[in-house]
């Protein structure tokens, strides 16, 4: 089982700080691209699943002769970006995301996952239109 209260442990191991509401833990980081970019974790119900999960914008908040491009460049960066999804979920929200379902999950594994997730909204925010 990969509970929230472990992955929590887990992040305090490697001095990664976040705040927890209920069962997410929330993370703010700041890049080259972002002030105050939030990165959530979460588990599924019977804490099989961890998801590192940054969401953006609604996909139809972007121009509508930019929105297949777009949806095409998150695909291609899908496929090179390592362990991380470019995705839109159910409410048509723009994610970057990544999960695991490692029961011996370790401190420098989480940080090497929320660190994809950090890189990957960096290349998000290059191919996102303007």
């Amino acid at each position: 089982m990969i509970s929230v209260d472990h992955i929590a442990s887990l992040l305090d191991s490697v001095d990664i700080k976040y705040e927890r509401e209920d069962d997410v833990l929330m993370m703010r980081w700041k890049t080259d691209h972002f002030k105050d970019l939030k990165i959530k974790i979460i588990t599924n119900k019977d804490e099989s699943w961890a998801y590192i999960v940054a969401p953006f914008t609604n996909f139809y908040e972007v121009e509508e002769t930019k929105r297949m491009k777009l949806a095409y460049d998150m695909l291609k960066q899908s496929w090179k970006a390592k362990g991380v999804k470019f995705a839109i979920n159910d409410e048509d929200d723009i994610i970057v995301s990544a999960e695991t379902n490692d029961t011996d999950l370790t401190g420098e594994e989480i940080q090497t996952l929320v660190g994809h997730i950090v890189h990957a909204c960096d290349t998000l925010w290059e191919i996102y239109p303007t």
